[in-house]
């Protein structure tokens, strides 16, 4: 990606707003049973914090696409994005690296035990 293309949240957005809803933002705050209270200003922050967050992560996984020659970025490249970053140890629970269904190879044969008999 050339720098010209690179954008970040702030040069994207019109100066004094979230591309968040800032309602949604209030009420996910207001679960937290520790916050009493939430200003505007505090609640724009709260949403631009979040917006750049978000990007980093994207921007990250998309890096992760970008090495097995896709342009869409899929859970796989989120959960190397996760386990591979330290920044984002925090997220190992909520996306788990990815597991394979396949059919597992056979176990290998056992090898034939001596019976000891009592003569």
């Amino acid at each position: 990606m050339a720098a010209s293309e690179a954008t970040t949240p702030a040069t994207t957005a019109i100066a004094g707003t979230s591309s968040l809803p800032a309602a949604r933002v209030r009420r996910i705050i207001k679960e937290d049973k520790d916050i009493f209270a939430c200003g505007p200003e505090s609640l724009f922050l709260i949403s631009r914090a979040t917006e750049y967050f978000i990007d980093s992560l994207v921007r990250e996984a998309y890096e992760f696409s970008r090495f097995d020659k896709r342009k869409t970025v899929q859970y796989k490249d989120m959960a190397k994005a996760v386990q591979s970053i330290e920044q984002y140890d925090f997220l190992a629970d909520i996306i788990p690296p990815t597991v394979s269904i396949r059919k597992p190879a056979a176990p290998p044969a056992e090898a034939p035990t001596a019976v000891i008999t009592p003569d």
